[in-house]
């Protein structure tokens, strides 16, 4: 028995869309058959557009639509008809910071110096004695390890290595240590 598929009736339209899934179409667009002057469209340039008229009662005042105040150019570049003109520059009003005499950043230089001296010399002795402290447990462990193997712990030589193999595969692994042949020639003396 087969299902009978139904066509799916799509409610989006796709003639509008000018350039489909985003990719360049190089179809001949239609020529204008003159539609744009059968509608009614008012041509007007947007207030920020157009240029300002001088008022009738005073000359010196620009007006643009509305009524403007003194001194300000209406409607130039940016249209904010409210803006008042730059008189000054934008850097002049930050108050400029008076610089410290040089006796006294002679000084603070000389006290920055110095406290980097003396954490440069605490960070040195902290790694000096970091250094030592290693080394000094290193000799301990090596010490100890020696005493352990020479006090009455029996030490035996296994050349096999398949002795070796049933020992480690065991659970007597951790018998097995590796030993240097100094201790070896001790330890049997």
């Amino acid at each position: 028995m087969e299902k009978k598929q139904l066509p799916m009736a799509c409610t989006v339209d796709f003639r509008c869309l000018d350039e489909g899934f985003g990719g360049k179409t190089y179809k001949r667009k239609r020529a204008d058959n003159g539609t744009e002057a059968a509608m009614e469209v008012e041509i007007t340039t947007p207030a920020s557009k157009r240029q300002a008229v001088p008022s009738a009662e005073d000359p010196n005042k620009p007006i643009l639509g509305k009524p403007t105040y003194d001194g300000v150019i209406a409607g130039r570049v940016s249209g904010r008809n409210w803006k008042q003109p730059r008189k000054h520059r934008s850097s002049a009003v930050k108050v400029s910071v008076k610089g410290k005499p040089l006796e006294q950043r002679i000084k603070e230089k000389e006290i920055k110096k110095a406290y980097k001296e003396r954490i440069n010399e605490l960070k040195e002795e902290i790694r000096q004695n970091k250094v030592d402290k290693r080394k000094q447990r290193e000799e301990r462990e090596k010490r100890k390890h020696e005493n352990i193997l020479k006090s009455g712990t029996k030490i035996q030589k296994i050349t096999n290595p398949k002795t070796l193999k049933k020992i480690a595969k065991s659970k007597q692994r951790k018998q097995l240590k590796v030993v240097s042949d100094e201790l070896l020639k001790g330890g049997n003396k």
